[in-house]
Parts: structure tokens; sequence; C-alpha cells
């Protein structure tokens, strides 16, 4: 299985209802049943925006600020 990027998970919490809800209820187990690695796990774990922030502006894309 591939994993998934963080940026594509956070991308997809923004269109996909069920995703946000299951995120709401729990961001560690969605992250992880997503397919994302350990490492981005953690991020979201430990509420790093400021490294996410990092790999939005890594790719050159927009970032949309919400409050979960």
């Amino acid at each position: 299985m591939m994993t998934k990027s963080l940026v594509d998970f956070l991308e997809e919490l923004d269109s996909n209802a069920e995703l946000k809800e299951a995120y709401l209820k729990d961001p560690v187990a969605t992250a992880t049943s997503y397919g994302l690695a350990d490492a981005d796990v953690k991020i979201i774990k430990n509420k790093d925006w400021d490294t996410v922030k990092s790999k939005f502006e890594n790719l050159n894309k927009d970032i949309k600020v919400h409050s979960y």
C-alpha cells in the first residue's frame, strides 16, 4: 500500500465530509487509517501546524486555515 501524503489528507478533509467527521472524533486514528506515514501521524497528534504550513509552502500550495 502506498503511503498517502499529509497534504493529500488535509486537502481531502476539506472536501470529504465523512473523513472530516471521523477526524473530528479521533484525528490520530483517522490519519493512521488514511495511510499516513508515522511521522505525519505524529504531526497530527502533536498539532504541529508550523510543519504542516511548511509542507504546503514546499509544494507552492495555498494554505487554508481551519480550526477543527
